[in-house]
């Protein structure tokens, strides 16, 4: 459509120059007919197509679209550029004004503007899609490990639901592991390696971060009376603390 136009607008410009009243003959008036239409088909088929809306052209005598009335009255007015070069500069100049612009955006680079537009927007929603589809697959991993960890619990209509109880689940087995060994620990009598503060703990101890049992207490002062040569009383030691003695041990197995 854009090269029959074009071939057109070219007969008359070669029509005009040979011919002195050809914009009055009813051959100029019949290309003038004949270019409008083709502008008005080539901007439909752009605009749908920009639109992802493509569709069949509107029947004729139904009403004419704003943009099929735009394009008419640019064509008429593209006629005057080459029959009356004085009026075409003038209304250029006041559509300036009107417009409060210096240049126009021609129409072919406003359609490939928004084709370029349409284009972005399709890989914004293709990326879209493939984030979602990779959440998706993330979820359904989720819930199917959760559904392993917890068979005991049948699948339901609502898979969220289903999967929030077996965490419950799980976080209220956990806490029943950890009272029972808890309960354990308390009820079998100390050990050595309980009572004998390892080199990490007495660390700790000495830089304040942890605290000695009540066996590991009296190891400590005991120790801490041979390394010293009885310097101190056992009383003497536990008033200090807890952080001097486990300091004392430490710096005496240094040196």
């Amino acid at each position: 459509m854009k090269d029959l136009r074009s071939l057109l607008i070219d007969c008359r410009i070669e029509l005009r120059k040979q011919a002195r009243d050809f914009q009055k003959s009813e051959l100029c008036e019949r290309l003038d007919l004949a270019i409008q239409a083709q502008s008005t088909a080539t901007a439909t088929a752009a605009l749908a197509d920009a639109a992802g809306e493509a569709g069949p052209t509107p029947p004729a005598g139904k009403t004419q679209t704003v943009s099929q009335v735009a394009l008419a009255w640019q064509t008429a007015a593209r006629d005057l550029k080459f029959s009356e070069p004085a009026i075409y500069t003038r209304m250029g100049e006041k559509v300036m004004r009107l417009l409060e612009a210096r240049t126009l955006v021609d129409p072919a680079t406003e359609i490939l503007q928004l084709e370029a537009r349409v284009a972005e927007l399709k890989a914004q929603l293709e990326t879209s899609h493939q984030a979602q589809q990779a959440l998706a697959m993330e979820h359904e991993a989720l819930l199917g490990a959760v559904a392993k960890a917890v068979p005991k619990l049948k699948d339901g209509g609502d898979k969220l639901a289903v999967a929030l109880a077996r965490v419950a689940w799980l976080r209220a087995e956990a806490d029943k592991a950890g009272t029972g060994a808890q309960a354990a620990s308390a009820k079998r009598a100390p050990e050595p390696q309980d009572t004998v503060p390892t080199p990490e703990l007495l660390g700790a101890v000495a830089a304040g971060a942890a605290t000695l049992t009540k066996e590991q207490r009296e190891w400590c002062v005991g120790e801490a009376m041979v390394l010293t040569g009885f310097q101190y009383t056992p009383v003497e030691l536990l008033e200090k603390g807890d952080a001097h003695v486990a300091r004392l041990i430490v710096d005496a197995r240094k040196g």
